[in-house]
């Protein structure tokens, strides 16, 4: 059952099989040297793949949390979220962006009316757009240089295939055999098989990466959205409030002011009162 299953698994099992190092001996200079780059190669994607996917799961860590602590906050425009360094998560990003567009907003004016809120708020979405950009470039750093390899190592390995049976075939004779040119062909083929060693792995990393990536950016889209809203309810809050106060202290000021209480007017009364 298992010759049936893995027949070249068992071919190498067997005393004649030839070991590795062998085919590594009948490639010829070129085929060597496009083996050795598709080598770097893998070396640089196994790398690439560590580095993104530990990213990710870091950066998604850090949205969970900095929401959590958002959500017990009483107000988001009174966080102080000045922060700008690599250990800041992309929500508190895209808060900062947000509560800092606010800050420079009231330098020239406060937030009084619903109109002056829809032309804050304007401000306040087009910053936080900044930031989904700026957060999207970070989400998807690195994978044009997976797809490069996904797409290039077949090629290349190719390359390396087809320059060595060029090579086999040129220095047949007209009395070759298949025992002459088997080993040229066999080490022609190891740049086929990097390249196909080196594009596996990656097209798998690939797509997983590529669908956290799309699943962190549906995420990030909510939240932007949410903290919009929480931040016109806020300053919609606020305006309500001060309209109320306005019209407590104006009603205060008529009762305390005797200048401003009704008289009655004399030119009214009937001419038998005058």
């Amino acid at each position: 059952m298992f010759n049936f299953a893995f027949p070249s698994l068992t071919i190498l099992a067997n005393e004649g099989a030839r070991p590795i190092y062998w085919y590594w001996e009948q490639c010829d200079f070129a085929a060597k040297i496009i083996v050795l780059i598709i080598g770097l190669c893998s070396i640089w994607s196994f790398t690439t793949i560590y580095q993104k996917i530990t990213t990710l799961r870091q950066m998604r860590q850090k949205n969970f949390e900095f929401e959590q602590r958002l959500r017990q906050a009483e107000k988001i425009i009174e966080l102080s979220i000045l922060r700008r360094s690599a250990n800041v998560s992309p929500y508190e990003q895209l808060a900062a962006e947000a509560t800092n567009s606010l800050r420079k907003f009231r330098t020239s004016g406060d937030v009084a009316t619903e109109s002056d809120l829809r032309v804050c708020m304007g401000h306040i979405e087009n910053a936080i757009q900044r930031g989904i950009g700026r957060v999207m470039a970070h989400y998807e750093k690195k994978l044009i240089t997976l797809s490069s390899f996904v797409s290039g190592g077949p090629f290349l390995g190719l390359l390396g295939t087809v320059w060595g049976v060029m090579i086999t075939f040129g220095a047949l004779t007209e009395k070759a055999s298949i025992a002459q040119l088997a080993p040229g062909v066999s080490g022609a083929l190891v740049a086929t098989t990097s390249g196909l060693l080196l594009a596996i792995p990656a097209v798998f990393a690939y797509n997983i990466i590529l669908g956290t990536v799309k699943t962190m950016t549906t995420e990030l889209e909510n939240y932007a959205s949410m903290l919009a809203d929480q931040i016109e309810l806020e300053l919609q809050e606020e305006i309500h409030a001060a309209g109320k106060l306005t019209e407590t202290e104006n009603s205060a000021a008529k009762d305390n002011n005797p200048a401003e209480k009704s008289e009655p007017d004399l030119r009214s009364r009937p001419s038998w009162e005058a």
